[in-house]
């Protein structure tokens, strides 16, 4: 039997996901799509009071726990280790569950989960999974809604058109003060809008739009990373970025080159980001993560793509 689940519903796990109303007020059902909806980029507080809830469905608490990524931390012999590790309160709140969950803490088991199908297979490293936790639990299937009034998807022929005038735009920007400047190749192009950007701290803007220095910095990311072109689309509007391939991190045009302009971030970010995105597929990929803090790289894995 499938699992209803309302407008009503989805309202009230999207207040809860943006922080309008307590998570604590969400029913079972609600917590199963809260879990699948949730950005973990913006950490695991509500889940250290969720777990400790008797109403909790297996199913619920056993999605959590694959999300959380627990063969991540298979690679710590013991809880000192883990403890040097940035994500340690991840950990804790992993070991809590592994807990609870093997003593039978849990009841209710309405809800199906088959970790699987997309989170344990042959090339994971499950040597720390206690055996249990790898159990499809019985129910029926809920898997994630969309509940978001927001997507991702392919950008059509008039914003590819506007993308390229704009690269075209910033190359203009960067000849200003580079007059030799061509555009032939992306590692000399991103230590251009370096300099670029360095020379517009401290000259007149006038009329020049220095976003637009954003987009060249993405097609370089798009030419080196082969990351894809996408809109970030709202209810209301949308943004241009480019995603990697997965879908699951992507930078947005109205985020390097404002944090960078105004001082807020130093210009040598723009090379940095650029450089360690190197075959970055997800954020435990990351070297260091300090980018999604101030709004360089997104999370994107939990929205929809639409072609």
């Amino acid at each position: 039997m499938e699992e209803v689940f309302n407008k009503k519903n989805k309202n009230r796990v999207l207040k809860a996901v943006n922080g309008e109303m307590s998570y604590q007020k969400l029913t079972a059902a609600e917590w199963h799509q809260f879990v699948q909806n949730w950005n973990y980029d913006d950490g695991i507080e509500p889940f250290e009071w969720i777990v400790k809830q008797k109403t909790l469905d297996k199913g619920t608490v056993l999605c959590l726990y694959w999300l959380l990524q627990p063969d991540y931390f298979c690679r710590f012999k013991s809880e000192d280790e883990a403890r040097e590790d940035l994500h340690f309160g991840q950990y804790k709140l992993l070991k809590e569950i592994e807990e609870r969950y093997t003593a039978g803490f849990y009841q209710d088991e309405n809800f199906s989960f088959d970790p699987k199908e997309s989170f344990a297979d042959e090339n994971s490293g499950l040597k720390c999974i206690p055996a249990e936790m790898l159990i499809k639990t019985k129910g029926v299937a809920f898997e994630r809604l969309d509940i978001e009034f927001a997507f991702l998807r392919n950008p059509n022929e008039k914003e590819l058109k506007t993308i390229a005038s704009r690269i075209a735009d910033a190359v203009k920007i960067i000849q200003i003060s580079k007059p030799d400047f061509v555009y032939d190749n992306s590692d000399t192009a991103v230590s251009a809008i370096v300099d670029s950007v360095g020379y517009w701290k401290v000259n007149e803007l006038g009329k020049i739009k220095i976003k637009n220095l954003s987009y060249l910095w993405m097609d370089c990311m798009h030419k080196k990373h082969n990351w894809d072109w996408i809109v970030w689309d709202w209810e209301t509007g949308n943004n241009l970025g480019v995603t990697n391939v997965t879908k699951e991190l992507t930078c947005l045009a109205d985020t390097i080159i404002n944090h960078t302009i105004d001082g807020f971030q130093s210009t040598s970010i723009i090379s940095d980001l650029y450089k360690d995105l190197e075959g970055v597929n997800n954020f435990y990929d990351l070297k260091r993560d300090l980018y999604s803090g101030i709004g360089l790289l997104f999370s994107t894995d939990h929205m929809k793509f639409r072609n």
